[in-house]
């Protein structure tokens, strides 16, 4: 019960940082852009909080959110790196 907690933990709070990511105006992983929609920032949101209570489970709070805030601030370093990389290769490819 626990592994599964903390995996869904991980991964539910990888994927909210990475949709809240792509919901950013700035974000070079879509060719297209942003996600079109106003409300776009809402299913990492949901994803996000999800994570946070999996993460309360297995924890006490202030090391559940400490850790969460870590897991997020992880994924939020890397995604611009990542970003980057696909729009070179983007670049690249239509040259």
């Amino acid at each position: 019960m626990n592994l599964l907690l903390a995996l869904l933990a991980t991964v539910a709070g990888s994927a909210a940082a990475m949709l809240l990511y792509v919901a950013s105006p700035q974000q070079q992983l879509r060719a297209t852009g942003p996600w079109p929609t106003r409300h776009a920032w809402w299913p990492g949101s949901v994803l996000a909080l999800v994570s946070l209570l999996a993460m309360w489970q297995l924890m006490a709070p202030l090391e559940a959110i400490s850790a969460w805030l870590v897991l997020l601030t992880l994924v939020w370093s890397i995604a611009p790196f990542l970003g980057a990389w696909r729009a070179r290769v983007r670049a690249r490819r239509s040259a």
